[in-house]
């Protein structure tokens, strides 16, 4: 058995500053140290985007800061919020935020779906041809895709119905490779599993603000700050199971358990 864990949207803003009220950095701190304590014998984290909120340069240098302390490897991609050149400038590398993690019995392929012009996800640029490169690569072995934003409809009334150009395109090309076991979401701020086309996936919450799950807001949607959430992956064999880490061990215990 092989455990990852994913993290997503921060929304990391310059020191100092707050965002809703909240700080940003101080709730992914607090996350990454619970991971360290509970998940040291994990394989890897995924950020999956929405890294900083507007962008802003001194935020990504303070989450290369807070990033140098964790002891496991972290692989990174961005979201909507996100800027590339600004990424790049502190981080390093060129071009898409993207990579291929090779876990000997499993594929973790991590897609950069940030579209420069709108908020909507895309892969054009080559990157769909980049994923198809990945997934003949993988050879048979099970492949996670992790990405930021989810290319279907979440069924929730204030978003809209998709949020990625040419996602039947990206279903599709998933859907026709049967390594693909399951996928990584983030964006939407609500926690969320299911299938789409066939394959399994989770969306998490992210460590920032929340959405709530009315169901008669059509409009701009709520935004509370719950307890940062972030997803414990395990891979066996060819199976996939995800939990859900919520702060819940911050709540009132109502019967104890037995002595550890």
């Amino acid at each position: 058995m092989q455990k990852i864990i994913h993290i997503t949207d921060p929304h990391f803003v310059a020191p100092g500053k707050t965002l809703y009220g909240i700080d940003p950095a101080q709730r992914l701190r607090d996350t990454l140290d619970h991971v360290s304590r509970v998940h040291a014998d994990a394989k890897l984290i995924l950020i999956t985007g929405d890294l900083a909120d507007t962008g802003d340069p001194a935020a990504y240098a303070l989450l290369r800061e807070i990033l140098s302390e964790v002891r496991l490897p972290v692989h990174l991609t961005i979201g909507n919020h996100d800027d590339r050149g600004a990424f790049r400038g502190v981080f390093g590398g060129e071009g898409f935020v993207q990579a291929a993690v090779d876990l000997h019995d499993w594929l973790v392929v991590l897609l950069d779906t940030k579209d420069d012009i709108s908020h909507f996800g895309c892969l054009d640029g080559g990157r769909f041809e980049w994923l198809q490169d990945q997934l003949f690569r993988a050879a048979g072995r099970p492949v996670v895709v992790a990405m930021h934003h989810t290319p279907a409809d979440l069924h929730v009334p204030c978003f809209k119905t998709s949020d990625m150009k040419e996602s039947d395109r990206l279903l599709s090309i998933l859907r026709k490779n049967a390594s693909v076991r399951h996928m990584l979401f983030g964006h939407r701020h609500v926690a969320a599993a299911g299938s789409l086309s066939g394959i399994s996936f989770t969306a998490s919450r992210g460590t920032a603000q929340h959405i709530v799950l009315d169901w008669e807001q059509y409009g701009k949607p709520i935004f509370v700050a719950a307890a940062p959430s972030y997803d414990v992956v395990m891979l066996d064999g060819s199976d996939v199971v995800v939990h859900r880490h919520e702060g819940l061990d911050h709540l009132p215990v109502i019967r104890p358990g037995d002595p550890k």
